[in-house]
């Protein structure tokens, strides 16, 4: 014999009903983050990045973005230690 299925106040009712009984609950549990973010794109955006996507042969677009974006970050790092290598060595050289 097949069980029915609870509907959604059904289920609310029950969930009610036990919710002051601590018996009825497991122990907490504690959920880390993963470390993923997520952001918000304008829907043109996204058209943009699909195009440009394909056309570099990706998967998917946020593929293609996450390789833009750690490309970036390791180019701004270039940089930063560059430009403090620099100013480094002219105060050594004063």
């Amino acid at each position: 014999m097949k069980k029915r299925k609870l509907t959604e106040q059904e289920i609310d009712e029950i969930v009610i009903s036990e919710a002051n009984d601590i018996c009825k609950w497991e122990e907490p549990i504690s959920v880390k983050p993963s470390g993923a973010a997520s952001i918000r794109l304008s829907p043109d955006t996204i058209k943009k990045a699909k195009y440009f996507a394909r056309l570099h042969k990706y998967r998917g677009y946020q593929t293609w973005l996450r390789r833009i974006i750690e490309e970036r970050i390791k180019t701004e790092e270039e940089i930063i230690l560059k430009d403090l290598k620099q100013s480094l060595e002219s105060e050594i050289r004063m």
